[in-house]
């Protein structure tokens, strides 16, 4: 019986010695359900300790991947940017020799344009030689040139021969739209070399003077209106 009763004895005692009593002996008692209680917090702790763990570095794994992941791409957004950035400065360089291609063109037109107008501008003299001249009596916008044989009579701008047809005071009458407002008339008494319809250059053959001291009639209007040859003339020297 004694023993039984040893056997379901699952107490444990403490001894504590104190120094209030000289050698006096305190006696505490922990049973076993503190034990066991003490025992699963201390395996729970453990538990979370290492599920903790365990968290803590899948978290850094997965972590890693994804700094990892987000490297590559920013590896392959940085190349993708290299290439647009030589793309673009590929397509400036470009865009800049058309640019000059095109200003330059431009400029070109620009100058043929102006060399074209300064060509069909009047301002030519109408005749190969010097001669001398004077204002029609009855008409002071109205030139007459006095010249000899062999002189020729030239277009003093550019255009086209919209008439040539008799005069009676002349002989023929030859007149010159030079598409910019202006129109020449030229009345003489030789043979008329071009015909209607013709484009003429500056500086064209319209006619042979035949005889010496003969008379050339030279007119100019703009836009309709007759204005003095003189205002515009370029006479060199």
């Amino acid at each position: 019986m004694a023993e039984e009763k040893k056997k379901n004895r699952r107490g444990y005692h403490l001894m504590l010695f104190t120094d209030k009593k000289v050698g006096g002996v305190n006696q505490l008692g922990i049973g076993s359900t503190f034990i066991n209680t003490l025992g699963i917090l201390i395996v729970l702790v453990l538990i979370t300790t290492v599920t903790g763990w365990k968290i803590s570095s899948d978290t850094c794994r997965k972590l890693e991947t994804e700094k990892e992941e987000l490297s590559a791409q920013v590896t392959v957004l940085e190349d993708e940017v290299a290439r647009i950035t030589a793309s673009n400065n590929e397509l400036s360089n470009k865009v800049t020799i058309l640019s000059n291609t095109v200003n330059t063109k431009v400029e070109e037109q620009n100058a043929i344009r102006e060399e074209s107008d300064a060509a069909h501008f009047p301002e030519g003299f109408p005749l190969s030689s010097s001669a001398s001249m004077s204002p029609d009596e009855n008409d002071p916008n109205t030139v007459i040139f006095v010249s000899n044989a062999g002189t020729s009579v030239i277009a003093s701008g550019a255009g086209q021969v919209t008439e040539v047809i008799p005069d009676p005071d002349y002989g023929y009458c030859i007149k010159i739209d030079h598409q910019n407002g202006y129109v020449t008339e030229y009345y003489l008494s030789s043979t008329p070399l071009i015909k209607e319809g013709d484009e003429v250059l500056q500086g064209a053959i319209l006619s042979l003077v035949e005889s010496n001291k003969s008379k050339i009639a030279y007119k100019v209007y703009l836009d309709g209106e007759q204005i003095d040859p003189m205002d515009i003339i370029k006479i060199d020297g």
